[in-house]
Formats: structure tokens, sequence, C-alpha cells
């Protein structure tokens, strides 16, 4: 199975040498759960973008940038998964990557007022992905880093995880769009040297809160396995 990964961010360099880029831990988690993918990767900022016929599945990264901009990369994003969804190909948003697809489909991403979302968030589990298999767990618990937010959901989407601070954390799109404000890729230690990194614009309790909730275990292979079933049900109906 061929997976495209869209590519908007670079790490910062000291962070890089020691956790390597984004599309490095994107590869990690889901080659633990499949070894024969194959992925490609696609840097955005360079206005690359993959052919919608060629890959089984599609991600696009987080990223330092806000979504709701008009550079131009970020217009041509847009306009690509404009095309993604006309087509529904299977994708996959990771945090900016979620608030592009909302943006695309006439949903609304903006600065929160609630500020920071740092650590670990955990949300109601509404429900599971409906192409996953149902679970009783009622919260997902996922490591974040965002001050943007989905404040309105394209009209087309469904709920599927949900906080008082991040109301719009997680939704699908029929059975090929699976959007995250989370981060399910990062190591553990990459998200708290982010905290680390940010601690002279937090507050010294949403410092330590943010690093305090470090402990709890989290639901990162769980949202993967969600992302390879996604990519296995597209390709499956790519070849029907």
């Amino acid at each position: 199975m061929q997976i495209a990964i869209l590519n908007c961010d670079r790490v910062d360099k000291q962070l890089a040498e020691i956790h390597g880029e984004y599309p490095d831990m994107f590869i990690k988690h889901l080659s633990e759960q499949d070894s024969q993918l194959q992925f490609e990767v696609f840097n955005v900022l360079n206005s690359e973008l993959p052919k919608l016929n060629q890959f089984d599945g599609f991600l696009i990264t987080g990223s330092r940038h806000n979504a709701y901009d008009q550079q131009p990369w970020i217009l041509q994003l847009v306009a690509w998964v404009q095309q993604c969804e006309q087509l529904q190909r299977p994708l996959a948003g990771i945090c900016f990557g979620h608030q592009i697809i909302a943006r695309a489909l006439e949903g609304k991403v903006e600065k929160s007022s609630a500020g920071w979302g740092l650590g670990v968030a955990k949300n109601a589990l509404i429900q599971a992905p409906t192409w996953a298999e149902p679970t009783e767990q009622e919260s997902l618990s996922i490591l974040v880093s965002h001050q943007d937010q989905v404040s309105a959901l394209p009209a087309q989407a469904q709920l599927l995880a949900s906080s008082d601070f991040c109301p719009n954390f997680m939704f699908q799109i029929g059975q090929h769009t699976f959007a995250i404000q989370g981060h399910p890729e990062f190591p553990l230690a990459y998200a708290e040297a982010l905290i680390d990194k940010r601690q002279m614009i937090l507050s010294p309790t949403q410092f330590v809160l943010a690093k305090t909730s470090l402990v709890r275990p989290l639901d990162a292979k769980l949202v993967f396995s969600w992302i390879l079933q996604l990519y296995r049900l597209g390709q499956a109906k790519h070849q029907v």
C-alpha cells in the first residue's frame, strides 16, 4: 500500500537531530502496524502535492503555520483537499492538517480564546470512526500542541471526540476522511521539549499542568489503527 505524506513544516534543527522530522514520526508509527507500507513525502511548503490517483492513502501533517492564512502554498493545499474530497480519496489530517480539511470544506478555523493546548489532552470519545471496530473506551488521550482550533465543522462532518477546551477535537467525513487536532505521532520526549521551549510564554500554572499531564497513558496506537483501517478501506474500494 502506497501512502503519501504531505509535510507542512520542519522540526527545529536541534530537535530533529534527536527525534527526526515529522514524516519520520508518522512512518515509524504506521510501519509498526504494517511493515509492508510504502511512503512518499511531499514538501507542501515548496508546493509539492501528490497526484490523487497514484496513492492508496494521504496524510497531512501538523505545522506552525495558520490554516486560515492566505499564503500561496496554503491556498494550493486547500484546493487539493477539495479535489480529494470530490474523489473521496482516503485522507487523514493531523493538527494543522485537521484544520486545513475543515477550512477547505467550509468549516471555520481560528485562534482559540482558551489559549495553548499542550501536553496530554483527554477528550470524551463520542464514538470510534464508523469504519473501525466499535470500542467501549469512553475517552481518548492524545498529545497536543496548538493555539488554533476548528471552531465550526464542515456541514458533512461527524464529530467523534470532544472536550470543553477543544469541542471539535476529532471528526470524520463519510468513510474517507479522518481529522484529529492532537498529535498521535509525537514521541513523548519531543512533546516535553516543546513545552519546555514555550515556558516563557506560558503562565506557571499552564506550564506545570502541561508537564504533569505527560504521565497519562496515550491512545496513539489506537488512532493509528483507525488511520490504517481508513486506508485499507479506501484501497479495497479503489480496487473494485
